[in-house]
């Protein structure tokens, strides 16, 4: 009998990482899901009932960070993925903009990633199989004028990505990077019961992605023979002209 899987997701209280918890729970995975908000973890606690740990942490805090791999090994004895899928999105004027919050955003799309990678990886080796993938988006694959720092934090996680991958391959480890386009998220301070109709005619209209799209894109990526690793994968809607 096969062993069920260990994940960790990170950013599970909304959006992509929610979705990617429901797919995965029904496959009967043994989950780890973070987020920053209690109360969003909490329900997260009450839809997630079994083989779940739920933690609520802030990913910019380095002892959180190692909170999060200490009780996730000491609750499941391993982790065989890792989804670094947590993320701030700040559109800005380099010229008006605020440095403090641009801070933010490297230190939780980039810093945080290398961190948690850091700690996990041991276990990976020690274990000899493992799968990291990230969330990147298409604005690391190419500079959008309306988000630079955005830009520059996805460029910065997509070359981590591309050398952790050679290093760590030796020891069955994957990396894999699933950059989307424009998906119909709270990430664009929309709400999936309040914004319905609004996000059903974008998706509709091949103006968006629904996120169950990206969630078959992790799991196309994630469900290759060992042999195979998915680099990139790079989903748009129909009509976004990047």
């Amino acid at each position: 009998m096969k062993t069920k899987k260990v994940m960790l997701i990170t950013g599970a209280t909304s959006g992509i990482g929610k979705a990617l918890a429901k797919f995965y729970y029904k496959k009967n995975y043994k989950l780890i899901l973070t987020g920053s908000s209690q109360k969003k973890v909490d329900k997260l606690n009450n839809i997630f009932k079994k083989n779940t740990l739920c933690i609520c942490a802030d990913l910019t805090e380095p002892n959180d960070v190692k909170r999060i791999v200490k009780e996730s090994i000491l609750k499941f004895k391993k982790i065989d993925i890792l989804i670094a899928n947590a993320g701030l999105y700040e559109p800005d004027q380099i010229i008006s903009g605020n440095p403090e919050r641009w801070d933010r955003v490297i230190k939780l799309n980039v810093t945080s990633v290398f961190r948690l990678v850091n700690l996990i990886l041991p276990h990976m080796k020690k274990n000899k199989f493992g799968d990291v993938a990230i969330t990147s988006s298409i604005s690391g694959h190419q500079a959008i004028h309306w988000e630079p720092i955005y830009s520059a934090s996805k460029h910065a996680i997509q070359s981590f990505a591309h050398g952790l991958r050679t290093q760590v391959s030796k020891y069955n480890i994957r990396v894999i990077s699933i950059a989307p386009g424009m998906v119909m998220t709270e990430l664009w301070d929309l709400d999936p019961i309040k914004d319905k109709s609004h996000i059903s005619k974008m998706i509709k209209k091949g103006n968006a992605l629904d996120v169950n799209e990206v969630v078959a894109c992790f799991d196309f990526a994630l469900s290759r023979g060992r042999g195979a690793n998915i680099r990139d994968l790079v989903i748009l809607p129909t009509n976004q002209n990047l």
